[in-house]
């Protein structure tokens, strides 16, 4: 049972420390804040255009197809994101 005790304050301990450091952040780059902006967008303000149900698309209302649409797009504009982030830090050498 103090076994545990000690350990608990030790977890404890090391949790403070860990806490009481600072995170370096980033800003992230005007690419990477485009290509998480155009779902948005995309998603939000673009109601006018999509709201009807003609034409059919693979059997799909247009008002319905248009938002499941931009829900696989916006994977990939993450996935573009994430890469143009990465290519950052590798050109940055890699330094948080």
């Amino acid at each position: 049972m103090a076994s545990s005790r000690v350990c608990n304050a030790q977890n404890l301990v090391d949790r403070q420390a860990i806490l009481s450091e600072p995170v370096p952040v980033k800003k992230p780059s005007p690419l990477a804040l485009l290509l998480g902006l155009i779902p948005f967008l995309a998603m939000c303000f673009s109601v006018a255009l999509w709201d009807r149900i003609d034409p059919m698309i693979l059997g799909l209302p247009f008002n319905l197809a248009w938002p499941l649409c931009w829900i696989i797009l916006t994977s990939l504009c993450l996935w573009g994101a994430y890469r143009a982030e990465s290519a950052r830090d590798k050109k940055d050498g890699g330094a948080s």
